[in-house]
């Protein structure tokens, strides 16, 4: 089996200085939720290595570290069009500050773009990258709902406003990450539709779940 790229490249001083880019406040984009997609990202790695396909670690290891950093802030009033475009920006200037080359941070900076909703992936890092941050999707249902009700709990937070109502949350749920489910990967085995058991028919299959689950108390 090949060996995890992400595990033979992690650094615990730079992951402690991101981890002061995020909120512990956060019920869902904290660091928590990056050590978890970077626990994707290994196990897509290794599948990738396994079939063949070439992905830059280093890239897909820094972008992930760094895809969500400052989410606690608003970006709006900060004069950017997006979280992710904020997050690039922080990612450059952690990443220049400790001599990384100006290729590996673009490359960094585009794969941050790429986890937008409506984000494309020019490369193999960057379709890494978007569905390692989209690993949840297509997790064991318990996991998938512990996220369905963080996120709802840090909507209300951010907007200091009241909890969605379960219905009108898991309409809305439905309709964001249907439209995650429909787009195309060129990645691994797990993202050809023809597959039984691929991540698109794990991701539907929470969703019609979901859809049935009763409000949580």
């Amino acid at each position: 089996m090949p060996a995890n790229p992400i595990a033979q490249i992690r650094d615990p001083d730079l992951e402690r200085e991101c981890e002061g880019l995020y909120s512990a406040r956060l019920p869902y984009h904290n660091f928590r939720h990056v050590q978890t997609v970077l626990g994707a990202a290994g196990r897509l790695l290794e599948d990738c290595a396994r079939e063949g396909l070439q992905v830059d670690a280093r890239i897909v290891y820094y972008a992930l570290l760094l895809h969500d950093a400052g989410y606690h802030e608003s970006h709006i009033d900060l004069g950017f069009a997006s979280k992710e475009a904020y997050s690039a920006v922080l990612a450059r200037r952690m990443l220049s500050a400790r001599g990384v080359t100006d290729a590996v941070i673009s490359g960094v900076e585009q794969a941050i773009m790429a986890t937008l909703r409506d984000g494309h992936c020019r490369c193999a890092e960057d379709a890494v990258v978007r569905m390692a941050d989209l690993s949840g999707i297509g997790a064991a249902y318990a996991e998938f709902l512990r996220n369905t009700i963080s996120i709802r709990a840090e909507v209300a937070l951010m907007t200091n406003s009241p909890v969605t109502p379960w219905a009108e949350w898991c309409a809305g749920t439905q309709k964001v990450l249907s439209g995650y489910l429909a787009g195309e990967i060129n990645l691994t085995a797990d993202f050809d539709r023809a597959l039984p058991g691929n991540f698109f028919a794990r991701g539907q299959a929470n969703l019609d779940r979901l859809a049935r689950e009763p409000e949580p108390v």
